[in-house]
């Protein structure tokens, strides 16, 4: 599982209202856990769940601002966890 903390900044004059966040019906397609917290000047957001939906989201984030027009700063903080208390311990005998 991976968590994202990502942060969606406008560059230049151009307002943090302007941006466009994740749609949370997006989101709930993709069985993202999620919170927004908007900041006076950014748009964050924490996301959770697999690792290939977690990077879709972070994508559709960009690539959404982008296509609308936007100058924007991304930036991520990316958490995984699971990964050693899933693994076989037989495998780590050598």
């Amino acid at each position: 599982m991976i968590k994202a903390h990502v942060s969606l900044y406008p560059v230049g004059q151009e307002e943090v209202t302007s941006l466009q966040g994740l749609p949370t019906k997006f989101l709930d397609e993709h069985g993202l856990d999620y919170d927004f917290s908007p900041g006076s000047t950014s748009l964050n957001t924490n996301i959770a769940g697999s690792a290939e939906e977690v990077w879709t989201a972070l994508r559709h984030l960009f690539q959404e601002n982008i296509a609308e027009g936007h100058d924007v700063v991304m930036v991520a903080t990316m958490t995984y966890w699971g990964g050693s208390a899933q693994q076989d311990p037989e495998a780590k005998k050598g």
